[in-house]
């Protein structure tokens, strides 16, 4: 009964929420990301570079050799776009989750109203222009918000309607949002392919502590219960 009666509350309330750029029930995207996939790493590293360099900073990867590598300035001075300073983003893997980034970068589309003209499904109104639109395409909302329940989830792609490919096809484009996502997943954290590692060899070291503690209280017990005989 419940389930019926959130379906008939969503359905009079849908227009005003599609309206007021809301997207209740949008669930993030699975980002495809490997911590320990170097390569991936680098060619996010790259296209970071040379699309997100110009205004973002990654201020505590300031010595770090991969950025350095891939060419990016840490300590860039950062562009105010529309009176809004873009964030570091150094930690903003952490902060967010890869799976928010992922499905941001997806969700773009044409928004006249806006002063950058793009507006994005999970930030209404953020004021970063549509840069990912060369490589996946236009996208514009879909004219009608899609019925669903307010038990099961929506995706980013049921709500928009791609009006012209970019120049990559979605498959590459996902790809190499996965890369950039994974570069930004090492930027908060640089060492965790390092700390996985030896985090494995602190756990073998301490079961095989386990083993000899183990056995030499044996040993101890079994000389006591001689003794008290």
């Amino acid at each position: 009964m419940k389930r019926y009666i959130l379906t008939i509350l969503l359905v009079l309330f849908s227009t005003q929420i599609w309206a007021e750029g809301e997207v209740e029930g949008l669930q993030l995207a699975e980002a495809p990301i490997n911590r320990t996939d170097i390569d991936s790493i680098k060619r996010g590293a790259k296209f970071f570079a040379g699309n997100c360099m110009s205004c973002h900073t990654l201020t505590y990867l300031t010595y770090d050799k991969l950025v350095k590598e891939a060419g990016i300035v840490t300590n860039n001075k950062p562009i105010s776009l529309n009176g809004v300073t873009p964030p570091d983003l150094s930690l903003e893997a952490e902060s967010r989750g890869v799976n928010w980034i992922y499905t941001y970068l997806h969700s773009f589309y044409k928004d006249p109203k806006t002063a950058s003209g793009a507006n994005n499904l999970i930030f209404p109104g953020t004021a970063m222009p549509y840069i990912m639109a060369p490589y996946q395409g236009e996208q514009v909302l879909a004219e009608k918000k899609p019925t669903y329940d307010l038990l099961d989830h929506i995706q980013w792609y049921d709500l928009v309607v791609s009006m012209k490919q970019g120049t990559m096809t979605p498959e590459e484009f996902d790809k190499t949002t996965a890369d950039v996502v994974n570069f930004l997943a090492y930027a908060a954290s640089p060492f965790h392919a390092e700390q996985r590692k030896i985090g494995f060899w602190v756990l073998g070291y301490l079961v095989v502590l386990f083993v000899f503690m183990f056995l030499l209280k044996k040993a101890y017990w079994k000389d006591v219960k001689r003794r008290d005989e």
